[in-house]
């Protein structure tokens, strides 16, 4: 398995696309950070107002921004996409090595997988269809507060833990 994942996560022509041309980690960086501000801007207006802030504000207009969220998730995924498997070109460890030994990223990667599992606990038990119906001065449901409020945090964790990988161990 380890051989598969070595060999997998080099990719020669992202390394090489990295390793020519300066600006394309810059611009992914920009990329990764505008993906995480509609991630974050869209999925945390919609979990405050769901947690109780903003009332005035329809619970159903404010999931009109999810859209914006899965845009902002797809620029993350590919931007981070290419941070892994272009990281050779830019520090010179092996991406494998990287992913096993930093503990920061795998906390990250941990809280996006629980992200994920978290909004599907949302549509899985019908929260979703359960704000629908809650007016501008309405309350969400308790389980609906607190799906919410594990979103701000798991999302928070993940902005968290991505600061931290710098520091994380590169050493094979």
């Amino acid at each position: 398995m380890e051989s598969f994942l070595r060999y997998w996560l080099r990719w020669p022509s992202v390394e090489s696309l990295v390793a020519d041309h300066l600006w394309v980690w810059g611009v992914c960086q920009t990329l990764h950070f505008f993906g995480m501000a509609l991630l974050i801007g869209a999925v945390g207006m919609f979990d405050l107002r769901m947690l109780g802030l903003g009332k005035g504000l329809p619970l159903s207009s404010m999931k009109r921004l999810i859209p914006w969220g899965v845009v902002g998730f797809v620029l993350c995924l590919a931007t981070g996409f290419v941070f892994v498997t272009g990281i050779y070109a830019n520090i010179g460890v092996h991406p494998y090595v990287v992913l096993t030994n930093d503990v920061y990223l795998q906390l990250k990667l941990l809280f996006v997988l629980l992200a994920g599992l978290n909004l599907l606990a949302f549509y899985l038990t019908g929260m979703d269809r359960a704000v629908d119906s809650v007016g501008p001065e309405g309350n969400a449901p308790l389980l609906a507060k607190v799906i919410a409020g594990t979103s701000l945090f798991l999302w928070i964790g993940v902005m968290y833990f991505a600061r931290l990988i710098p520091a994380g161990s590169f050493q094979p």
